[in-house]
């Protein structure tokens, strides 16, 4: 069951500035294992090289969220990341605090917060 939440976005439509956990959890693990499906030895586009440690943070709680980085924004531009570009976008979507749609914002005190829902924690990824 979903837990609603008000939460603080970066601006009206700017994305979050809280990302739910679980979530990000969640899709880290997903992406851990499809990068871990790239061969080091070819990863000439530094795919893995350069995700690999942010997952492992964000699984460690070693990185605050959202984060800001995107170790690729230059190769996506140029459409060099098209193989990846999917699982790529889905990860980074979430734990940058990608907004799904926008949202019904409430104004507060100058600061926009909108209601979202965010996973339980019932399979003890936390």
């Amino acid at each position: 069951m979903p837990i609603r939440k008000l939460v603080e976005l970066d601006g009206e439509y700017g994305g979050w500035l809280e990302v739910d956990p679980v979530k990000a959890r969640r899709v880290a693990l997903k992406f851990k294992e499809w990068l871990e499906k790239i061969d080091p030895e070819n990863d000439f586009q530094n795919v893995r090289k350069k995700n690999l440690p942010i997952v492992e943070a964000i699984l460690n709680g070693a990185m605050e969220l959202p984060i800001k980085y995107f170790p690729h924004q230059h190769e996506v531009g140029e459409g060099e990341l098209d193989w990846c570009l999917q699982e790529l976008s889905a990860f980074y979507h979430v734990v940058r605090g990608g907004l799904d749609a926008p949202p019904d914002v409430i104004v507060k005190n100058g600061r926009y917060y909108a209601w979202t829902d965010w996973e339980d924690d019932c399979e003890g990824l936390r």
